[in-house]
């Protein structure tokens, strides 16, 4: 399993104790060159609305917050843990991570259940394909042509199929391995199963905003990504009025192109 960068996992500990030390922190991040370097990059990007005015850690932290800040930095040592994945194209991997956790982020704020940890299981839900890419690249390669055109929902039927197991699991195992809470490992582990006794809260937020990410990378109309989602899964979290929620879905096609200016 790939580790994390030893300074983002310092970093992440600061993040998840009370309380917070924040000098600590800034003084942390701030010796470390690439960390602090790549906040300032996605604190300043259009993807997160600020556009170039923040030039310290310390207004990173006073503009965006320290929830957001934690966000920022899960996904700057996410992203360095896997520089090259033979047979797949890491950027639009990271595309449409990028864009499911903005939509699990804006469906958690709007159901008032925990956002940032919406965005984060968002973010890191298939995280288990780029092991399965590393380790095991002929089947990679395989899975990743039957997948053409299919969403990511459907995706781990396949891996079972060729692999004998999935991504689910496989990121699961790594979100462990990386000491993330449990209900992002439960998440990852659930997301395609998301009524399962076993999984968390989040588990359907996260299987809408897949559904609702991918429809909107293929530039489906939000009526249809509306009326195609799980009715159960809807229902469960209170999004059952179709054309309530296509109004919604339409104010998240913004996060396309906010995750395309940040890659």
């Amino acid at each position: 399993m790939p580790l994390l960068p030893k300074v983002v996992q310092e970093v992440m500990q600061l993040l998840n104790t009370e309380p917070i030390d924040v000098g600590t922190l800034v003084d942390k991040i701030n010796h470390e060159q690439v960390l602090s370097a790549k906040i300032l990059r996605m604190s300043n990007s259009a993807y997160f609305g600020r556009s170039g005015k923040v030039s310290t850690v310390e207004e990173a932290i006073s503009l965006i917050g320290l929830e957001k800040l934690n966000a920022l930095v899960v996904a700057s040592g996410v992203t360095s843990a896997f520089t090259e994945v033979p047979n797949l194209d890491l950027k639009r991997f990271w595309q449409h991570s990028l864009i499911t956790a903005s939509v699990a982020r804006q469906l958690a704020t709007e159901l008032k259940m925990e956002a940032d940890t919406a965005y984060i299981a968002g973010l890191m839900y298939t995280i288990g394909q780029l092991p399965i890419h590393m380790v095991f690249p002929k089947a990679g390669a395989d899975i990743e042509e039957v997948c053409k055109g299919r969403n990511v929902l459907e995706r781990h039927e396949v891996e079972h199929t060729i692999l004998g197991t999935d991504h689910n699991l496989v990121g699961e195992n790594l979100a462990k391995h990386w000491h993330f809470p449990e209900e992002i490992s439960r998440v990852i582990r659930y997301y395609t199963d998301p009524l399962s006794k076993e999984a968390c809260r989040l588990a359907p937020v996260v299987y809408v905003a897949a559904h609702i990410a991918f429809d909107l990378e293929s530039k489906q109309e939000a009526q249809y990504i509306a009326e195609t989602l799980s009715e159960d899964v809807v229902a469960t979290l209170g999004l059952d009025d179709a054309e309530a929620l296509a109004e919604r879905i339409e104010t998240y096609r913004v996060f396309v192109d906010k995750a395309k200016a940040y890659l």
